[in-house]
């Protein structure tokens, strides 16, 4: 079968020296075109393997071998277990989720890609033209298709990202956290942050629910609250990260009601008569 680069070059060729004289000349291209792209790409299967190796591989370092508790200081061994099956439902949801959006973005891109060709390929006067820029046609045509690779790369990496703050905010809402640091990437060579999670970095947020606010030992700062902004690796290509906070000392001063002053104060006072 020819490769999907040597159909677009027959199929330019073949307009180049008749046109548009048909539909049925554009729709036989079209098709072949459509056939070879989906040809091209690495099976939808081996795909769908890797992601499954690499969610798999998230999942198996940070819970199953207790990874994440490295970043939730506090939290015992037994709230992993307890939250294992919360945590694997998102490992499942987090596979679907991306089989689906690595299939949408093949359809997207083929579908792209066959427009650009019937909009060239329409154009064309019946009868042929000398004047078409076959490099240029080309490179506008497999445009789509040459950046899948690196699409499919992105999407699995974004993915893991996502599914790793997804992990750790289970861990912290079950957990006990009461709040968390935001902590943007925007330091990175070659990291495009967003200016408004560059200007969150090393604020912190409290969390709407925690056993500290129903007890009202604290309350939002003038960063507010958590979940009135998109969390970390919400947003695509968002490398942003949470460090959770579980204790009172942690929390600035404006966080604190007196309530909470006055409990963080007596538990200072304990620990120094244990002293």
């Amino acid at each position: 079968m020819a490769t999907f680069f040597e159909t677009v070059t027959a199929a330019i060729r073949d307009f180049e020296l008749n046109g548009f004289d048909s539909v049925e000349r554009l729709t036989y291209w079209t098709d072949l075109i459509r056939r070879a792209a989906i040809d091209s790409l690495v099976p939808e299967s081996v795909l769908n393997e890797e992601l499954n190796r690499t969610l798999g591989g998230i999942y198996k370092r940070l819970v199953d071998d207790g990874q994440i508790l490295k970043t939730h200081q506090g939290v015992a061994r037994f709230t992993v277990e307890r939250l294992k099956p919360k945590l694997r439902a998102e490992l499942d949801r987090r596979r679907m989720v991306s089989r689906n959006l690595i299939k949408l973005n093949r359809e997207e891109m083929i579908e792209k890609t066959t427009r650009r060709f019937a909009g060239w390929a329409s154009s064309v006067p019946a009868g042929g033209s000398r004047a078409v820029e076959t490099k240029d046609v080309k490179d506008n045509i497999r445009k789509a298709l040459t950046s899948m690779p690196f699409e499919e790369r992105r999407c699995v990496i974004d993915q893991s990202h996502k599914f790793t703050a997804a992990l750790n905010e289970i861990i912290a809402t079950d957990g006990g956290a009461l709040a968390m640091r935001w902590n943007s990437m925007w330091r990175r060579p070659g990291y495009a942050a967003r200016p408004d999670h560059k200007e969150r970095d090393q604020k912190i947020y409290l969390l709407r629910n925690s056993w500290a606010k129903e007890k009202g030992l604290v309350k939002p700062g003038p960063t507010g609250y958590y979940d009135d902004i998109t969390s970390v690796g919400q947003e695509v290509s968002c490398s942003c990260f949470a460090t959770w906070l579980y204790a009172l000392r942690d929390l600035p001063g404006d966080m604190l009601t007196k309530k909470g002053e006055e409990s963080l104060a007596e538990a200072r006072s304990k620990i120094a008569a244990m002293r």
